[in-house]
């Protein structure tokens, strides 16, 4: 059996030790003695964050102790580089370990180029310097559909930044955009130059540098491309051997008074052996890249950032785009490089010709929008600027915005009725009115981003970046307390500093006017909202009694105490508006809000042909389903969840006695997702009706099916306010539902039709229907949407 201490240091190598931030966090006082500097999350020693380390190697710093966090197998290439430009720092710490934890809690100065890991916290005293690591071409966060699920840690690292440095207005523009500082940034921009680009007013230094290396009189060019494709191995050994035939290409056609220089991403450049080349040379690993750059007579690239910061030596930079159009469409760029004032190449052959030409210089227009701020004192600036509080720098600040700033936690965003209900509402706002931000955690959308697709422009994003900074006794708190409802013995105070250490970690540097729980379960998510130190709102998409009763999530303890301490608590329907009113005991809290109908949207997917999707499940195939459908049988279908509370089993039971007087009907379930597919399969097929029942998992479209049959049952013991009856309704297909919560309200209200809440009132329906007494409602859905589209903004706006 291992030893304890074999034990602890397993974990620890594990990172398990990640818990041990919270103590650190709350126990160790802000030291501002102490700098913590990071580059490229610790892979490097590079750009910016070196020449930053230069200039706190001057006299002025020396009262401050500077901590270098690094990854463990880089720590020696980097302790190279300090040894050979001569910059001392007090000690190191590795990214891995608890220490690097303890500094980001104690140090009073942080230095970043990208982001601090997802648990780090600011905390009061503490002042975080950005100097991020490019000017963007390449949409990034938000402004990226294939990132935006993921940009929550980007966002937050730049929100709580007290400076961030932009050396273009451009820049700042395009930064700002993708991750919402125009309205949410609170701190200082420093409009001064990139300190890694204060080399380039030193021409003579890069001379003497391409002297010593060897190149005097010889044009020397660098080619530092964007990586393509994935890191795995048949995209990396496609983009490699594509690059080693361009390269092959490029070197035949140089000459003896021309030399490449090439640094390509770490990942490739390790697969390609120069040597069998005459006039190609790998970057030299030994210097800073911007030194070598200083060195260089052009610079060949294609979609990277670097030409922006080379454009300041005046140049030539030639644009090696071969696949300009698909690079384009897969990850977009902001501008169109086109119209930069630099040759686009496609072909080896058309950029050999290119180096011989003297084309490529930035012009004045492109200086002043792309370097409008650089300058030969940048680095030195920022530093006294920061650290010295000397007033060095141009400051500026966000405009932020007149309009009230809303949070919408809008859950996982999985096919169901409570993202229909959520898109419902977001195509219908007006983002003109308020601003709003759609929040979501990161991992809950990681198997499927394209969820966001359906979200109409107008609106921000706040994905939520990691889990809780949960320790062993917090854990156990919780657990007693959301299952047994214990707050004694100190278990709901450290759930209360839990809690408000994890909205700190969230927007502890936003501004928010009112958060909106819109899903209204998850307990983690209940928790966080209601530490929001604005108007709290949670909707209830349930009779939320008879759920926690019979699901034990979320947990009831915790529902109370929220649906007691929020603002607002919002249920769909008149008819569950008793559960919340129990549930929180301040009916004075409680406005019902039912959920809006994109009608139009309905209609028009109902007009669309039926089709499975890649993940469609059915017990049929499509084209005997189709002629189902399309044939004079009688066709009853239900669209709900495979989940205990629908009342499948019930229905089944229903069909069958219906069937055998009428063997001509049909009876089709769809249902989204839920645990109990396979066992309603079972139960179709033990049915003595199973050749005339048709079960549909998950369909993105199911409307075409609905649109098809000749009436709907709602089937289920308990609702919230029932989307698939007025859909069923909009797509001119009658509907009658069990009396039950959630559906009684809309029907009662619009003159459907109600059944007896049994096996035999689905039975009655069905026979009601044959008689021709089951018909559509007369609902206007436009009158309807405006009221409540009215009361949403009346509560957002409050």
């Amino acid at each position: 059996m291992s030893s304890f201490p074999a034990k602890v240091k397993k974990k620890l190598k594990n990172g398990t030790w990640y818990p041990f931030y919270n103590t650190f966090y709350e126990k160790i006082p802000v030291d501002k003695k102490e700098i913590l500097i990071v580059s490229r999350s610790g892979l490097a020693l590079e750009s910016n964050i070196l020449a930053i380390l230069k200039e706190l190697s001057a006299p002025e710093y020396q009262g401050f102790r500077k901590i270098l966090a690094v990854q463990k197998d880089k720590k020696e290439q980097i302790q190279k580089k300090l040894e050979r430009y001569g910059i001392k720092i007090d000690s190191f710490v590795h990214t891995s370990m608890p220490s690097y934890y303890y500094h980001l809690a104690k140090a009073g100065w942080l230095i970043n180029d990208t982001t601090f890991p997802g648990r780090y916290i600011k905390k009061e005293g503490q002042t975080i310097l950005n100097v991020w690591h490019g000017t963007p071409l390449k949409r990034m966060a938000q402004d990226n559909e294939e990132e935006r699920y993921d940009a929550g840690n980007v966002m937050r690292n730049l929100l709580q930044s007290d400076y961030l440095v932009f050396p273009n207005l451009y820049m700042e523009e395009k930064m700002a955009g993708a991750t919402n500082l125009t309205e949410l940034y609170q701190g200082t921009i420093l409009h001064e130059g990139y300190p890694r680009n204060c080399i380039f007013f030193h021409p003579e230094k890069g001379a003497l540098l391409k002297e010593k290396l060897g190149y005097s009189g010889i044009q020397l060019s660098v080619y530092m491309p964007t990586f393509r494709g994935k890191t795995d191995a048949v995209e990396k050994d496609s983009y490699v051997a594509l690059v080693k035939d361009y390269l092959s290409r490029i070197d035949q056609q140089l000459t003896d008074r021309q030399i490449l220089l090439v640094k390509l991403h770490p990942l490739v450049q390790s697969q390609l052996d120069t040597d069998s080349y005459q006039h190609i040379r790998p970057f030299p690993a030994e210097y800073d890249t911007y030194e070598i750059l200083n060195a260089c007579d052009v610079l060949i690239t294609d979609y990277s950032s670097v030409m922006y910061d080379f454009a300041v030596t005046g140049r030539r930079i030639l644009l090696f785009a071969y696949d300009m159009e698909d690079y384009q469409g897969h990850r977009g760029m902001y501008e169109d490089i086109s119209a930069y004032p630099f040759p686009i190449v496609r072909t080896p052959e058309e950029l050999t010709a290119e180096l011989k030409k003297d084309s490529g210089h930035p012009d004045d227009d492109f200086l002043r929008k792309y370097a409008t701020f650089e300058q030969a004192n940048a680095t030195r600036n920022i530093c006294r600027h920061v650290l010295l509080g000397e007033k060095s720098c141009q400051e500026s600040t966000m405009p932020g915005t007149r309009k009230k700033k809303v949070l919408l936690y809008a859950g996982s965003l999985q096919p169901n009725g409570i993202t229909t209900a959520f898109y419902s509402l977001v195509r219908n706002l007006d983002p003109e009115k308020c601003d709003y931000y759609i929040s979501y955690r990161s991992i809950s959308l990681k198997e499927d981003p394209k969820r966001l697709q359906s979200v109409p422009k107008g609106y921000h994003f706040y994905p939520l970046a990691t889990e809780m900074n949960l320790d062993v006794i917090t854990a156990i708190a919780q657990l007693i307390y959301l299952k047994f409802g214990i707050t004694a013995f100190g278990i709901g105070k450290r759930l209360d500093k839990a809690y408000q250490r994890e909205w700190k970690k969230h927007f502890g540097c936003v501004s928010f006017d009112h958060v909106v729980h819109y899903d209204g379960y998850e307990n983690y998510m209940i928790a966080l909202l209601e530490k929001a130190p604005c108007t709290r709102t949670i909707w209830a998409h349930n009779d939320m009694e008879k759920w926690v009763a019979e699901k034990h999530n979320p947990s009831f303890y915790l529902l109370q105490k929220a649906y007691a301490s929020y603002d607002h608590v919002v249920p769909v329907g008149e008819d569950v508006r008793a559960s919340a009113d129990h549930i929180g005991g301040h009916p004075e809290k409680v406005r019902v809000i039912s959920n809006i109908m994109d009608y139009k949207r309905i209609q028009n997917l109902g007009q669309l042909p039926v089709a499975f999707d890649p993940e469609t499940e059915c017990t049929v195939p499509l084209n005997r389903l189709m002629e189902i459908l399309e044939g004079n049988d009688l066709k009853f279908i239900n669209v709900g969840r495979f989940s205990s509370e629908k009342g499948h089993e019930r229905l089944i039971r229903a069909f069958t006695r219906f069937w055998k007087e009428h063997p001509d009907t049909w009876l089709i379930i769809m249902g989204s997702r839920g645990d109990l597919y396979e066992h309603t399969c079972e139960l179709a097929r033990s049915a003595e009706s199973s050749s005339h029942i048709i079960l549909i998992k998950y369909m993105s479209n199911p409307m075409p099916v609905v649109k098809s049959c000749d009436l709907f049952l709602l089937s289920s013991f308990y609702e919230g306010q029932v989307l698939v009856v007025p859909e069923a309704d909009i797509l001119g297909v009658p509907a009658a539902a069990c009396d039950v919560n959630g559906a009684r309200a809309f029907i009662q209200k619009y003159g459907g039709t109600l059944l007896p809440n049994s096996e035999d009132g689905l039975v009655q329906g069905m026979e009601m229907f044959l008689r021709g007494e089951i018909h559509t409602m007369n609902v206007d859905y436009e009158k309807r949407n405006q009221e409540i589209l009215q009361k949403c903004e009346e509560l957002f706006q409050e």
